[in-house]
């Protein structure tokens, strides 16, 4: 198998795309060239780009998960106040950085905060303890 890096992460982004514009035509009741334009205009569209991201090797449901259904958590925790974690859609890459790749807090904030999340290494810290039990 050949070595992913900037020059032929974009063979793998189509297939994506699709899967993912699928998925926001189904929940946000669009059609599917409404969609798939919507994902190219996202921000996890350009990091998917980015192969030092490496986002490349997430699912399309992981995908959309990261990139859309955040604004629905976002409006849910205003609503529902605390206990409603902006952080919750990460959850399974928080994790797995801190369990599998054994990545520090700090690491890990700094993960987020390149996905466009802005948290402190403290905060992080909480999210694991309360999500490790």
């Amino acid at each position: 198998m050949q070595e992913i890096n900037q020059k032929n992460v974009r063979l793998l982004i189509p297939n994506k795309a699709a899967a993912v514009a699928v998925q926001i035509a189904r929940k946000e009741h669009l059609s599917p060239e409404e969609a798939l334009i919507k994902f190219y205009h996202s921000k996890i569209y350009k990091q998917l780009e980015d192969e030092k991201t490496k986002l490349w090797h997430y699912s399309p449901a992981q995908l959309w998960k990261i990139g859309f259904e955040r604004n629905i958590s976002l409006k849910r925790q205003k609503k529902n106040g605390p206990g409603h974690s902006m952080l919750a859609p990460y959850a399974d890459m928080i994790l797995n950085a801190w369990q599998n790749e054994r990545k520090s807090a700090a690491a890990i904030a700094g993960d987020l905060e390149s996905l466009g999340i802005k948290t402190s290494p403290q905060n992080v810290w909480k999210f694991i303890k309360r999500r490790s039990k």
